[in-house]
């Protein structure tokens, strides 16, 4: 019997000292995006990528997968909501100028565009830079499936419709210390490394 009182005085411990600190205490407003990913496919990696970057485990691949689909559902909700602001969360430098741009555009001819994603393959591919100042070989993320993109006019009556291929190479930051990592540059076009 001891034991188990043992056990009571225990858990009521762990449980009083999980809870928030005495005080004004009460319901307070939360409010947070939640963004919901299409499927993304087994990423396949290079042999030539692990080579050039050892780091680049089955688990990273993956994760700049995720990250770049990430990326790219938000700036398809910055566009269809015309927040600029918003799409510095999914791109930066190069990449956010892309995005922006066509963002300007619907805005400046006073469209609603959602643009919504499958993708059928995802991989890492190792490209040669555009210009001898870059760095050695960079690593692509390679994205293949397809984009629709419904238009609708100010007040939301749809203009029109259509999908077709969505064949893109993405860069990303490499940035580690954030929780993703951010579209920079579009290494479409590029010539694959050897």
């Amino acid at each position: 019997m001891a034991d188990l009182k043992d056990k009571i005085v225990l858990v009521t411990g762990a449980a009083g000292a999980a809870l928030p600190p005495a005080g004004n205490a009460g319901p307070a407003p939360g409010s947070a995006r939640v963004w919901i990913l299409p499927p993304i496919p087994a990423v396949s990696v290079a042999s030539n990528v692990s080579d050039f970057d050892s780091s680049v485990t089955p688990k990273a691949a993956a994760k700049m997968a995720h990250d770049v689909v990430l990326d790219l559902i938000i700036e398809s909700e910055a566009r269809r909501s015309h927040d600029l602001k918003l799409a510095q969360s999914g791109a930066s430098s190069d990449g956010l100028v892309e995005f922006d741009d066509v963002t300007k555009q619907d805005i400046a001819a006073g469209k609603i565009v959602q643009k919504t994603y499958t993708f059928a393959t995802i991989g890492l591919r190792l490209f040669l830079p555009k210009f001898s100042s870059q760095g050695a070989r960079l690593i692509g993320v390679s994205l293949h499936g397809t984009a629709t993109v419904i238009t609708r006019d100010a007040s939301g009556n749809v203009l029109s419709q259509s999908s077709a291929p969505y064949d893109k190479i993405w860069g990303l930051d490499g940035n580690t210390d954030s929780s993703y990592q951010l579209i920079v540059v579009d290494y479409t076009g590029l010539a694959p490394a050897p």
